[in-house]
């Protein structure tokens, strides 16, 4: 209950005063303050702030993973076309599997049983909230869309060392389709870079893979500002390469480090 208390300070520091004012001046003041925490303790109140910390708890452990998955679910299909079905379903799950047996453990998962609909929702919005604070900054370098395949090279590599990567392009020449190395810690990251007007087919996808092959790298990539075809995905998917839009390169390190292997 005290948690409730210290995350919402400004109701804490009326509860406290009032108790302040009881033990110096009135005494029913004090009686007041010992209603309201009654209250939360005995109404549905305690119940709700109850489920609403522990999905924000549970939100923050898993907030990597989370944005990573929802940054694959919502990026566009090789129509360029975004669903949403994915990443609903998804937090649906995690809902189900990760909060509800918490719910459970507390006994407050009776209160989302009346309005399961309502109440998802919410915990839906939360889960986004989280997500959204936890996002890194956009870059400030903006691509322009009549530059060349080498300044798109040039624009992830800034982006990239924006977001703290030590990243350096390849001469162009026994790269063995490397355009970026990227490090990190110790992550070492092949990045393949296409603009294209069209979508990017398979030849992208197992030039990469070859490029982290030769460059030890733990990762290979290629993005892009454009879409990939389906059989690129399922290449990618089956050979571990990571294929992203140039708007996730700010992400590049949620990406690589929770475990996902491709789109």
């Amino acid at each position: 209950m005290f948690r409730y208390l210290w995350r919402h300070k400004a109701f804490s520091v009326v509860l406290l005063v009032f108790f302040g004012i009881g033990l110096y001046l009135q005494p029913i003041a004090a009686w007041i303050g010992l209603a309201l925490l009654l209250f939360l303790r005995l109404t549905k109140v305690h119940s709700f702030l109850l489920i609403y910390d522990l999905t924000d708890r549970a939100a923050l452990t898993h907030v990597r993973t989370l944005a990573t998955k929802r940054t694959h679910m919502l990026s566009p299909d090789e129509y360029g076309n975004v669903s949403e079905e994915g990443w609903d379903k998804h937090l649906a799950t995690f809902i189900k599997k990760t909060l509800l047996p918490e719910f459970q453990r507390k006994k407050v998962e009776h209160l989302l049983a009346k309005d399961p609909k309502r109440y998802v929702a919410r915990l839906r919005t939360r889960i986004d909230r989280i997500i959204d604070r936890h996002q890194p900054a956009e870059p400030t370098v903006e691509l322009d869309d009549a530059m060349t395949g080498r300044e798109f090279e040039l624009y992830c590599r800034e982006v990239l060392q924006e977001a703290g990567w030590r990243a350096a392009l390849t001469p162009g020449s026994g790269d063995q389709g490397a355009d970026i190395i990227a490090e990190k810690d110790d992550c070492r990251v092949v990045i393949q870079c296409k603009f294209y007007n069209g979508t990017v087919g398979n030849k992208a996808v197992q030039e990469a893979y070859a490029a982290a092959a030769f460059q030890d790298a733990h990762y290979a990539v290629v993005v892009t500002n454009s879409v990939f075809t389906k059989s690129a995905h399922q290449l990618a998917h089956k050979n571990g390469v990571l294929l992203m839009h140039h708007t996730d390169l700010p992400r590049l390190e949620l990406i690589v480090t929770s475990g996902e292997s491709s789109r």
